[in-house]
């Protein structure tokens, strides 16, 4: 009775050590930490390390052989080190997929590569684009470009919000921009990695790189504004058709500069006002909608809706750049008659099926003529073109603009559907009292630059007819940075004299009668009225302020 546990303890025993037997085959380590010539060269795992069995100074010893941190960045993955194997067990924000592609991380430029102790692509970083560009009165820092996920990224600057938007080179006339992806030229240049940004004023910049030196002048404002209203659909709720709505997300991203972004929520009346914007094409999302319009000064966009059932529809003038006046150019007793396009968008997810739309207004600075037009089917994500005519009362007949500079004018649409749902939108047109002609003449090639009081760039001719603004100021530019010759020019601001023009060119010598005025600040004002003759002579610049309030 007594000789059963003592045949049991013996047959436990050997089962133990044939486990240790096995372990031992098993492992390349001594479990017991043993490093001797029977098992020398073999390794194991001390930690996130991978030691050997080597013979040094007369004896074996445990000699580091590899760390299995090496390889398995701590902000990428988490090393560890299993049956004398390093592996790395990467982040899921971390794996990607094509090798040698890139992406931007922030302002980390970053590489799809190989992973020591990983079987796949993690991104790494290759260069920090914000220590690249120090902190100037231009620039906010250096921020990640990506043309292309098959080119590596470039460290570009990132523009302060002052100085962001569209400019125009002085010499050459093309257009830039610059905004938090850095510095873009028209669109068959790209981007433009400058060496160096200098301030010359707030309105004027230097630029040097690619082995030349140029001149920016602003062609935008950072002030623009623009005015919406959030609107519920009918069967949205029991509520009537058209009341506002709140808390409904509205975005703006500017078309050119993905991070020039403004947000906020629609007011509880629906209606819904951003300031400060960096003038520009955006595209305006509300909701889950989303049109495209540029906004240069102010634009009222109207009215946005939410739909539960997938009609939604958005009118909007096709372009914000026409201008229109209340009077005629030869006779202030009479009105201008203009043609006004619309588009009108489907923005929901469905077949806008026989579309109806009419139009009308009850200001009375305007008279239209517009025909209620079935437009037919409109297909999510397109837009159909409607016309209408206007024509303008001068404001000196209209009691309430006695004194008006310019007046917005509403324009009150209805659009109807087969389901016999009608929407209302607003439309506003901005009407200035009268057109004013400038008068630019020079004995070179045309070297004017003339932009409006919102810094729009305006096309050049002989004569340029443009708002009548005494509560604002335009700016011309005389250049001949691109010119190989000199000579004298003259601006006439609401009348001309031609014969004092033939006189001064041929008698004029006072070259420096108005100089310095290469810079913004140091402008000469020309009135109202008036002309004024000057020399350019070469690599000039002459700057002026237009004033008509006097």
């Amino acid at each position: 009775m007594t000789k059963n546990p003592i045949i049991s303890r013996y047959k436990y025993g050997f089962f133990l050590i044939f486990v240790l037997l096995l372990l031992f085959s098993v492992s390349s380590c001594d479990i017991f930490n043993d490093c001797s010539s029977s098992n020398s060269y073999s390794m194991r795992c001390n930690g996130l390390y991978i030691e050997q069995c080597v013979y040094s100074d007369g004896g074996y010893r445990w000699t580091e052989y590899k760390s299995c941190i090496t390889g398995c960045p701590a902000g990428i993955g988490n090393p560890s080190c299993v049956a004398s194997t390093c592996s790395c067990s990467v982040q899921s924000q971390y794996v990607c997929e094509r090798g040698n592609s890139y992406r931007c991380n922030g302002n980390n430029a970053e590489k799809c590569e190989s992973l020591d102790y990983y079987n796949g692509y993690v991104w790494k970083n290759i260069r920090n684009c914000e220590s690249l560009f120090r902190e100037s009165e231009v620039v906010e820092s250096g921020s990640c470009s990506l043309a292309s996920e098959y080119y590596e990224p470039k460290c570009v600057p990132k523009i302060k919000k002052a100085f962001r938007g569209k400019w125009f080179r002085l010499d050459d006339k093309t257009d830039f921009y610059l905004g938090t992806n850095g510095i873009n030229r028209s669109s068959s240049y790209g981007t433009f990695v400058p060496d160096s940004i200098t301030k010359i004023d707030d309105n004027m910049l230097e630029i040097t790189g690619n082995d030349e030196t140029f001149r920016l002048i602003r062609n935008s404002i950072t002030d623009a504004t623009l005015k919406l209203n959030v609107k519920k659909a009918f069967g949205y709720t029991k509520s009537p058709s058209g009341s506002g709505v709140g808390g409904i997300d509205v975005v703006l991203e500017n078309t050119q500069d993905s991070g020039e972004t403004y947000e906020k929520q629609s007011g509880s009346d629906g209606s819904t006002q951003f300031e400060g914007i960096v003038s520009g094409e955006y595209d305006i999302s509300v909701g889950n909608t989303k049109v495209t319009q540029n906004i240069s000064d102010y634009l009222n966009a109207g009215n946005f809706y939410v739909s539960p059932n997938g009609y939604i529809y958005k009118a909007l003038l096709d372009t914000t750049s026409d201008v229109y006046y209340g009077e005629d150019r030869d006779n202030s007793e009479e009105g201008n008659k203009y043609t006004v396009y619309l588009r009108v968008h489907n923005l929901g997810n469905r077949d806008a099926s026989a579309t109806t739309i009419s139009l009308k207004t009850d200001d009375n600075a305007v008279k239209i003529e517009a025909e209620e037009k079935i437009l037919g089917t409109i297909e999510p994500e397109n837009n159909v073109s409607y016309s209408f005519s206007l024509e303008t009362i001068p404001f000196s007949k209209v009691p309430s603009l006695k004194d008006a500079v310019y007046h917005d004018v509403e324009l009150f649409v209805s659009i109807k559907d087969i389901n016999g749902e009608i929407w209302e939108d607003v439309v506003t047109l901005r009407i200035f009292r009268k057109a004013v002609p400038i008068y630019l003449y020079a004995t070179m090639s045309n070297p004017f630059i003339l932009l409006s009081p919102h810094r729009e760039i305006m096309s050049m001719s002989s004569v340029l007819w443009v708002p009548y603004r005494p509560d604002a100021k335009y700016k011309l530019i005389a250049q001949s940075l691109s010119l190989n010759t000199e000579g004298v020019y003259s601006i006439g601001v609401g009348s001309w004299d031609k014969e004092k023009w033939d006189s001064d060119r041929e008698t004029f010598t006072d070259v420096s009668n108005y100089e310095p005025n290469n810079q913004e600040s140091q402008a000469i004002t020309v009135n109202m009225n008036s002309q004024t003759t000057s020399y350019l002579h070469k690599n000039d610049l002459d700057f002026w302020i237009i004033d008509m309030s006097k």
